[in-house]
């Protein structure tokens, strides 16, 4: 009985942490809860036919931490295409001037003469 008690026990905490493993493993960087002395600034700017540029970090007092940002293409019901991504900034540039619908990390949709 004592043997399948401590058997029963092994498999119970293996499988704990397994648990605790995987949901760390899935786990990125703390991005909602600003380090002390910070804010977070986050926005986009475009040129119908140029270019669509997205940012994202911390402002802090002594530093600037970049957060991983994207921009993306709709194409259709909550599908979309990334176009461009990076840490801190990014930029796509326009192949066209035919209007289309993209969306960044925090704005979005927008509409854009932008291909």
């Amino acid at each position: 009985m004592e043997v399948q008690v401590i058997r029963s026990l092994r498999i119970l905490i293996a499988s704990t942490l397994l648990v605790a493993g995987a949901v760390a493993s899935f786990a990125g960087p703390a991005e909602a809860e600003p380090p002390g002395g910070c804010h977070f600034v986050a926005g986009h700017s475009e040129q119908a036919g140029s270019y669509i540029h997205a940012y994202r970090y911390w402002a802090c007092e002594t530093e600037i931490i970049p957060l991983h940002v994207t921009i993306e293409r709709y194409l259709s019901p909550d599908v979309y295409e990334t176009v461009a991504e990076g840490e801190g900034q990014v930029t796509y540039y326009c192949r066209g001037t035919l209007y289309n619908v993209y969306r960044t990390t925090v704005f979005g949709p927008f509409g854009i003469l932008c291909t």
